[in-house]
């Protein structure tokens, strides 16, 4: 192995692995750290210890993460090669960082495209609660110095880390800097989990248990369920759905859904990641209606356990897929599409199920963290090199004679 790199990882949200952004730097520092790595971290956590329930604290806590992030890395820049941070994290020069290293931008989830999506859902749905107008001026103001910390970040990075190609072609337009694009994946102990909890294809077809995985938002594709199901239940009354991980209570989901059917509805706020593979091991097909999505792990989650998911042809979903499984993606709103693709899943015989089933295994199968992790410590180590050779004909060209 080359040098070890020494890296920080930088995330404005909790070290924690149940929130998707921040389960991204948490498993590639559980790779990297096994290859030999030297790993340290910054997050919201540690620029505010003590946690809030407050809304407003919590956004006004966001805006102004990036000044403690910086001051932590002017404490600290020596101490890294590498700084890998969410793009907006750090929008400051690396001269007035002090730091020597390769200053890379994350995107989770590009914000270019999450402001254009917000923009399409206030038209779409112009019926969401706007708050009262003293909060609709805070928020816009929070919101507006998270996105000039973005844009100011895109001058100053060395490197930009997106997962699909779709963003790639979105920063070239804005940035000079290079990209590389390296997906999200599953861990070996993840993928034998929810192999082995899968279900057989009789027993799946049987129960009819749709699933979805994230959290109940408009983004998320909440205002597209309750068309969804009436369509299923309209040809499948025996149809059940299961809603994991909504961060919203039963009662909000049904409410949203126009339904009082409870034992139609499975709802979960919340779950452990390793309980993951019973709580879907017998669901036959997954829907994800979401509008926007960086990657979708939880795309990738439901297929290692064998799960025939439909989703909308958004640049995350459409970089799983690829070219060749165009069959698992229906266009953005398309809600009939997506209620009649997971129809026809639920008709199945047990054979065809089964093959598709295997199918699905075989797309999660390329998504591998261990090699991600490898992957991006070449592309850093290969940066590194064409940085330092750069130096030296920069500082050259500075020298008076």
């Amino acid at each position: 192995m080359d040098k070890p790199l020494r890296i920080l990882a930088i995330v404005n949200l909790p070290w924690d692995p149940r929130l998707g952004a921040a389960r991204v730097w948490f498993e590639l520092s559980e790779q990297w750290a096994k290859a030999g790595h030297k790993i340290d971290k910054f997050c919201l956590s540690d620029a505010f210890p003590k946690a809030t329930r407050s809304r407003a604290l919590s956004a006004w806590r966001h805006a102004v993460f990036p000044y403690r992030a910086a001051r932590y890395v002017r404490r600290n820049a020596g101490k890294f090669d590498v700084i890998d941070c969410l793009i907006g994290t750090l929008p400051f020069s690396k001269k007035s960082l002090r730091f020597d290293g390769l200053l890379v931008g994350r995107s989770i989830g590009l914000y270019l495209a999450y402001e254009e999506f917000m923009r399409f859902s206030r038209r779409q749905w112009p019926d969401q609660p706007r708050g009262k107008f003293l909060g609709r001026l805070f928020y816009t103001f929070t919101s507006w110095l998270l996105r000039r910390s973005a844009d100011r970040a895109l001058t100053h990075c060395d490197l930009f880390n997106v997962p699909n190609e779709d963003e790639k072609q979105s920063l070239e337009k804005c940035s000079a800097a290079p990209t590389i694009v390296l997906p999200y994946g599953l861990n070996e102990a993840e993928r034998a989990a929810l192999a082995g909890a899968a279900q057989s294809a009789s027993a799946r077809l049987a129960q009819k248990e749709i699933c979805f995985l994230g959290i109940w938002s408009v983004r998320k594709g909440s205002r597209d369920w309750q068309e969804i199901i009436r369509a299923i239940l309209n040809s499948v009354p025996s149809a059940r759905f299961a809603f994991l991980g909504t961060m919203s209570d039963e009662q909000t989901v049904l409410r949203d859904l126009g339904l009082s059917l409870r034992e139609s509805i499975r709802c979960l706020t919340s779950y452990d990641p390793k309980e993951l593979p019973q709580l879907i091991g017998g669901s036959v097909v997954g829907l994800f209606p979401s509008y926007i999505e960086g990657f979708g792990l939880s795309v990738l989650e439901q297929l290692a356990a064998g799960i025939p998911t439909i989703a909308y042809d958004v640049p995350g979903p459409r970089h799983i897929f690829g070219a060749t499984d165009a069959q698992f993606l229906v266009p953005v709103g398309n809600v009939k599409a997506m209620s009649n693709r997971a129809l026809e899943i639920l008709r199945m015989n047990e054979s065809d199920y089964s093959g598709l089933s295997a199918e699905c295994r075989q797309i999660a199968a390329q998504f591998r963290w261990e090699q991600i992790a490898a992957d991006t410590i070449r592309e850093y180590t290969i940066a590194l090199a064409r940085q330092k050779s750069q130096k030296p004909a920069r500082e050259g060209q500075t020298v008076s004679v």
